[in-house]
Parts: C-alpha cells; sequence; structure tokens
C-alpha cells in the first residue's frame, strides 16, 4: 500500500534515505545533517511525503515541496527525491508514489510538478571520478538513474539538460593566451579586476540589466560585505563578474555564475572572468570548483577552455496536472 507518512514514520525514511541515496550518487552524511538537509529543513512537509509499505514496513518513500515563495512556487510542486530498497525500485512503485505526491500538489492548488534547481531543498552529491568531491546540488534527474527515463514515462517532459562540470585546482595556471587576451582587452579600455566600491561604480546599474533576482541578491551582498569579486571594467563602470570567491566547507570553489551587462557583451570579458575567478578560488584555498551549465549553452566552451570536463548529465522535468 501507499500512505501519506507522518512524523511516527521518520526512522524509517531516514534508514531508506541511509541505505539507498548512495547508489543515486548522494553524498554519504551523519544521520542529524540527514535530517538537517532534509527531514528538518524548513519545506519539507509531510503533507508531500509518501510512503510503499509492504506487510507493515516502509520499502520506499517519496517527498516534495511547496511554498508561494520559491520561484514560480504558486503554480509549481517542487519533486525532492525519491528512494526504494532494490527489490522494491520498480517501475510500479515509481508510478504509485508519483501519483500520491502529484494529488498533493493538486489538493496545495499547483498545477504543474516540476523537478529544477529552483526546488530549496539542497541536497549535495558525489562528482563521478573525483576523489569524494561534492556539488551542493542537483538540478534536476540524472540522466543515468532508471527513475529519468520512468518519470518521462509517466508523464513527464524534458524542458532542458544540464551537464555538470568540474576540474580540479591543484594544477590550474592561467594560460599565457588568456594573460595576452587581457592585455589586448585592456588596451581597448576593458579590464579585469577585483570589486572596490571605492574605485568602480555601477555594480546594480549592472545587475538591474541582467534582471536576476538571485545574482542581484548574492552579488550585491558580495559588493556590500567586501568579498572577493572579480568585475569586467569598461573604464571605472561594472560591466560584468564572476563569482564571488568563496572557498566552501569541502573544499569547491563557489561559482554563482558570469554576467555581463548586454551593452557590454561580445568583447569576451566572460572568458576573462572566469579564468580570473578560477585563479582566485585557487589562491583562496579551493581544492576544486564544479558547476551546471545546458547541455548547448555556449559558455560551456569557456568552462572547457579552462579544464573543466562534463561528469553527469541531468534532466529538468516538468509535468502538467
Amino acid at each position: 500500500m501507499v500512505r501519506p507518512a507522518t512524523s511516527a514514520d521518520h526512522a524509517a525514511l531516514l534508514t531508506l534515505w541511509q541505505q539507498n541515496a548512495p547508489w543515486q550518487g548522494y553524498a554519504p552524511r551523519p544521520e542529524a545533517e540527514v535530517d538537517k538537509l532534509l527531514f528538518c529543513h524548513p519545506y519539507f512537509s509531510y503533507k508531500h511525503t509518501f510512503i510503499r509499505e509492504e506487510q507493515g514496513r516502509a520499502v520506499a518513500f517519496t517527498c516534495g515541496c511547496v511554498g508561494d515563495d520559491i520561484p514560480r512556487g504558486k503554480e509549481r510542486g517542487y519533486f525532492t527525491c525519491l528512494m526504494a530498497e532494490p527489490q522494491w525500485d520498480t517501475p510500479e512503485t515509481t508510478t504509485q508514489l508519483l501519483n500520491a505526491l502529484e494529488d498533493s500538489f493538486r489538493a496545495a492548488g499547483r498545477t504543474a510538478s516540476a523537478v529544477t534547481f529552483f526546488n530549496p531543498m539542497h541536497l549535495p552529491w558525489v562528482l563521478p571520478g573525483s576523489p569524494g568531491h561534492e556539488h551542493n546540488n542537483m538540478p534536476g534527474i540524472a540522466a543515468d538513474l532508471p527513475l529519468h527515463d520512468r518519470m518521462l514515462a509517466h508523464g513527464y517532459i524534458e524542458a532542458t539538460q544540464e551537464t555538470a562540470m568540474y576540474r580540479t585546482l591543484a594544477d590550474f595556471t592561467v594560460p599565457e593566451t588568456i594573460r595576452l587576451q587581457e592585455q589586448q582587452a585592456a588596451a581597448e579600455g576593458n579590464r579585469i579586476g577585483l570589486y572596490d566600491p571605492a574605485h568602480c561604480h555601477g555594480l546594480d546599474a549592472m545587475l538591474q540589466a541582467l534582471d536576476n533576482p538571485d545574482w542581484t541578491t548574492q552579488i550585491t551582498e558580495a559588493g556590500r560585505t567586501g568579498a572577493l569579486l572579480p568585475v569586467a571594467l569598461v573604464g571605472d563602470t561594472v560591466a560584468g563578474f564572476a563569482g564571488p570567491v568563496y572557498p566552501e566547507p569541502t573544499g569547491r570553489g563557489y561559482f554563482a555564475g558570469i554576467g555581463i551587462a548586454p551593452e557590454y557583451q561580445h568583447r569576451h570579458l566572460g572568458k576573462l572572468l572566469f579564468f580570473r575567478l578560477c585563479e582566485e578560488e585557487k589562491k583562496a584555498g579551493a581544492a576544486y570548483m564544479s558547476l551546471f551549465t545546458g547541455i548547448t549553452n555556449p559558455a560551456r566552451r569557456i568552462y572547457e577552455s579552462a579544464g573543466f570536463r562534463s561528469v553527469r548529465t541531468f534532466g529538468v522535468l516538468l509535468k502538467t496536472l
């Protein structure tokens, strides 16, 4: 049977996660940290958590979340994860649990179910081929998992695919060709530096032009607090950014993105900014960097030129309810 989970099921849910999450690629964590990341997360709700039970024992569960303050959250419920014991990891189990979760989204007034990076419940996973290095979130369902094809068969559409890219920084150096490009850009009035509010202006205008609320929040805070922030400057005007520079506790160099104001695009500033970001992350003590980009995104060529390689592909999935 499939039934709603309750707080009395906490131990069973935790056991299912601990025993089965690693084979999906999720990073191993102590029970207390799993609780913090998942079962005690502010957006976790038993209203959107369902168990498949066999002879009184939980053998699989799924959960999702809703929230008006989540991007597009007034219309979408967000799928978070599905865990099952190997013998119960079947298309039937997937269908039963997804039906229950989607019904709960409908009851909450949502018209779509989504698996995207907008889900505020961030679950770290291990980058394949790395010495245990982690990325802090999955933006969709990994294409190498059976769950990916099962969700497509269940009526989800793949809106896009995102590829995870990764490189260690121990051997990272800025090549001479990039140094020469920096010199050429400077000769044309475009330079790469670190944000200094005493000598740079236009950060707010640049962010307003990019019109990305997440970037606006993060980069405004970085500028206010004096965090290391690589910027592209035309004269003293901020034309773009990459960063901020922040080695996470895992050793990962943080990456919010690269943004170039529309009026300053097509000057190759994004590539120069990214190399400067990698250089600054290494100086700050980061051991590696990882990021996501669309598989057809032209920016992928920038990352590849800096030595990044694709290590896993994820499908961003949507279903109209």
